[in-house]
């Protein structure tokens, strides 16, 4: 009996190993197989992890998506079940409105939580119905005019910025980057809840906001290509009870959302938490407490850090040693306009809207800030698509390497590899928009950033109240000279 039993043992384990093994071999071929028509390195057809070890060592996502695409051709199978083109045609396909393709999990790791509450920003809702509601509701307040509306408050903060840079002493090395930070946070703020932090005037991070800031898109960069992993790990049952605080960001959004509510009415009625909150009142169903708060951490958020870095970057690129015609060019524009200037020193957007050298700089500066991370699709079409005469089945994540359209020649040019705005002057509006589509620099489409107006506004105001108030030296950024927005500082002189 015992030898039966014994033998019933081995041929049980050996049964359920033979299943296991049966199992993940036809998971392994079935993933293989659905997209074998698709180049690409034999590893990514089977795990995301080996690509995601690399993150986490400190490569970029986007710049192994290049150097497959220069080996394997225009597309590329990126993952289990990624496809990644390098082919500007791809955009509308991918990120237009024709066919809504859902955000896929890679934006999981973006979302953040706040008292052990996970929370869905605008951003990373990934039910394509419920972002029609919200935009609905919310879109006319990020409306061009209606940010004009409180151009005072952008004007205030340009002023608080001039005010600290005019007291540094003539000569000194100034960190722009730093204090562009302040500025872009304060103005936020200001614009949000008409009230700003004060960092302009303390001159540091007086609550440690912006490693937040900064912290939360590394985040995503981390775990974007391992979504599950990290709910697993980070947003299990266990971390939600555990973590009861939230992070800066998320702290002081709820603290200015109860402030607010605690308040029989706004004192002034025209920021932008005033409109989350007007919307919700009139679509409660549609724009909870949860989100008015999930809407104003990603305003702070995403706003603050990225048109700081935008701005900080066009004067970088504008002002590094092999470039340095190119801020005379800007230069020139702005002094030879002869632009009123305002009793606290800012210029007015009517007045810098239209300068045809101001808007190239912008917008080639937009086409050179690359999203580093993976800003995939999930296709949804029963039956597949075809994407750039390629079949894309049903269920598949699609992107754009960002990179390499960036440096795409038949769209840009020659010389697509180099900063260059004039490649943006004389060109009719047709190919203009062409461009402008290419570039991403706000994305594209359905979910093309509703910040874009503002940043626009803020980073011409600045780029003119700068250049008029200061003649403006680089100094180079350690032995390599090299120009980035993180380490480039500044010689001001007064005019």
């Amino acid at each position: 009996m015992t030898y039966l039993s014994s033998i019933s043992a081995t041929n049980l384990t050996i049964a359920v190993s033979t299943v296991l093994i049966l199992s993940l071999f036809i998971t392994c071929v079935r993933r293989y197989w659905r997209l074998r028509h698709i180049p690409g390195p034999f590893i990514a057809s089977y795990t995301d992890l080996w690509a995601a070890i690399s993150v986490w060592r400190g490569k970029y996502y986007h710049d192994t998506v290049t150097q497959w695409h220069a080996k394997y051709g225009p597309v590329v199978r990126a993952g289990p079940n990624r496809v990644s083109f390098a082919d500007p045609n791809a955009i509308p396909d991918i990120y237009g409105t024709s066919l809504i393709y859902p955000k896929s999990d890679s934006y999981r790791p973006m979302e953040v939580m706040a008292k052990g509450d996970t929370m869905q920003s605008i951003i990373t809702i990934r039910d394509e119905k419920r972002v029609t509601g919200i935009k609905r509701q919310i879109a006319g307040g990020f409306s061009q005019s209606q940010w004009l509306k409180q151009e005072d408050q952008m004007d205030a903060t340009i002023s608080a910025l001039l005010a600290q840079l005019y007291k540094k002493p003539t000569g000194m090395d100034i960190p722009l980057r730093n204090w562009l930070s302040f500025w872009m946070f304060d103005t936020l703020a200001s614009l949000a809840f008409s009230k700003t932090r004060g960092y302009l005037q303390a001159g540091v991070d007086t609550d440690k906001v912006f490693p937040s800031a900064a912290g939360r898109f590394k985040h995503w960069r981390t775990w974007a290509l391992a979504p599950q992993l990290e709910s697993l790990l980070l947003k299990n049952w266990f971390m939600q009870r555990a973590k009861t605080t939230s992070t800066p960001i998320a702290e002081l959004a709820i603290e200015r959302v109860q402030d607010r509510t605690a308040e029989e009415k706004n004192a002034t009625g025209r920021d932008l938490l005033a409109r989350y909150l007007a919307a919700s009142q009139a679509a409660p169903d549609v724009i909870g407490m949860k989100d008015v708060i999930a809407l104003t951490i990603t305003t702070i958020h995403a706003g603050s850090e990225s048109t700081a870095v935008i701005a900080a970057m066009a004067l970088s690129m504008v002002l590094g040693s092999k470039n340095s015609e190119l801020f005379r060019k800007l230069e020139k524009e702005i002094l030879d306009a002869y632009l009123p200037v305002g009793e606290n020193g800012a210029i007015a957007f009517k007045d810098v809207e239209h300068l045809p050298y101001l808007d190239a700089v912008v917008r080639e500066t937009l086409r050179w800030s690359v999203n580093p991370n993976v800003n995939s699709r999930t296709v949804n079409t029963p039956g597949g698509v075809t994407i750039c005469d390629t079949f894309i089945p049903e269920g598949t994540d699609v992107m754009v390497s960002s990179h390499d359209i960036k440096n795409c020649t038949w769209m840009f040019g020659a010389d697509a590899s180099v900063y260059n705005p004039e490649r943006w002057m004389h060109i009719d509006e047709q190919k203009r928009r062409d461009m402008e589509r290419s570039a991403m620099g706000f994305s594209w489409g359905r979910r093309i950033c509703m910040g874009q107006h503002l940043a626009r506004i803020l980073i011409k105001k600045l780029l003119a109240s700068l250049i008029i108030a200061f003649e403006i030296e680089p100094i180079k950024a350690g032995e390599t000279g090299k120009w980035d927005g993180n380490t480039i500082g500044f010689n001001l002189q007064t005019v």
